[in-house]
């Protein structure tokens, strides 16, 4: 199956491809393919299922505040829970210790 899509996806002539089958799966799978397909590779996460209808998107003012992950974990909890658990602790440390590596512009 992988080869076959990976063949379509060659075939097909194009030049950027956009992967969203959900994280890390997808930067899993672009990481596996990016020496077999000579394309930009995109990944987008729910953008698809948000678009089509399938999955209900936040409302604007939780988007605007930055809480749409909450919004998306009431929503899926079962789904959810472990990958947010696991990667948004992980997600923090990396930001503050790049933030505190930086040298002030003042």
């Amino acid at each position: 199956m992988d080869i076959s899509v990976t063949n379509q996806i060659i075939e097909s002539g194009a030049q950027i491809l956009f992967v969203g089958i959900g994280c890390p799966k997808q930067e899993f799978w672009i990481a596996e393919h990016k020496d077999r397909i000579a394309v930009v590779m995109l990944g987008v996460g729910a953008a698809f299922d948000f678009y089509s209808g399938r999955i209900k998107q936040a409302p604007s003012w939780m988007q605007e505040i930055g809480l749409e992950w909450l919004f998306r974990l009431l929503m899926e909890p079962k789904r959810l829970w472990k990958h947010y658990l696991k990667h948004n602790p992980r997600f923090i440390v990396f930001f503050l210790r790049q933030l505190l590596a930086q040298k002030p512009v003042w």
